[in-house]
């Protein structure tokens, strides 16, 4: 076993008042030579685009190198709060075709969606996103880019560029972290961007650069606005 990483956070409304609350665990181990990152998500509350509280889990595995994170696969189940399934999604990178797949069953309505994109080397998703983006080069002016499949679920380009440095209240003090903006590239869409508002991210200053807090969108087009604050950190390593 490696290191091993829990936390827990909170969802707000950008208006203030709570949405959702979470806890996660990031697992790494290797096995042959290579290394991967377990991460699970566990949460509970009012969560797009549901109109009452549920409770999912969010299961993601990531292959780590040096540097870089490349997703392997996620799945998500998403239960009332009497325990009956309401959705599922699973999420598949096929390095060998160099495909993703997405499959979501909505068990209220009985239906399916499934589709399938051209995946690059350069693909983030969004379980785990936060772990990924640990390995962004910090404290440069180097904008980075990458194909980003969101939870609608839709696949863009996108980039993530720094805006300096901000200090952040958190429940242990003040912490300096590093800003960093999510920019959607639309293409010939790009006219609309001013209908997506800012997406912002802040990782601590100091190393290993751990997520402290996120503002935007909070499950793509159509969800609100949203600030999910980081509450809680412990890591160790075997």
């Amino acid at each position: 076993m490696g290191k091993k990483e829990e936390g827990s956070f909170v969802v707000t409304y950008k208006e203030g008042g709570t949405r959702w609350k979470a806890d996660w665990t990031d697992e790494e181990s290797t096995e042959n030579g290579e290394t991967r990152v377990k991460t699970v998500l566990k949460g509970q509350g009012m969560r797009y685009p549901y109109a009452n509280d549920t409770k999912w889990e969010s299961v993601s595995v990531w292959k780590t190198g040096p540097s870089s994170f490349t997703p392997v696969e996620s799945s998500t189940e998403v239960r009332d709060m009497r325990d009956k399934l309401v959705m599922t999604d699973k999420t598949t990178v096929d390095e060998k075709t160099g495909s993703v797949s997405f499959e979501r069953t909505d068990y209220e309505n009985s239906e399916t969606v499934t589709k399938t994109y051209e995946a690059d080397g350069d693909l983030l998703i969004v379980d785990g996103l936060v772990l990924a983006l640990r390995s962004l080069p910090f404290g440069s002016d180097e904008t980075v880019k990458a194909r980003f499949l969101t939870g609608e679920p839709e696949l863009y380009n996108v980039e993530f560029k720094q805006r300096g440095i901000e200090k952040i209240d958190t429940p242990g003090g003040e912490v300096e972290c590093y800003k960093v903006e999510l920019v959607p590239k639309l293409g010939v869409l790009n006219v609309f961007k001013v209908f997506f508002p800012k997406t912002y991210l802040w990782f601590t200053v100091a190393p290993p650069h751990r997520w402290v807090r996120y503002e935007g969108l909070e499950n793509g087009r159509g969800s609100p606005e949203v600030i999910m604050q980081a509450v809680s950190f412990n890591g160790s390593a075997d």
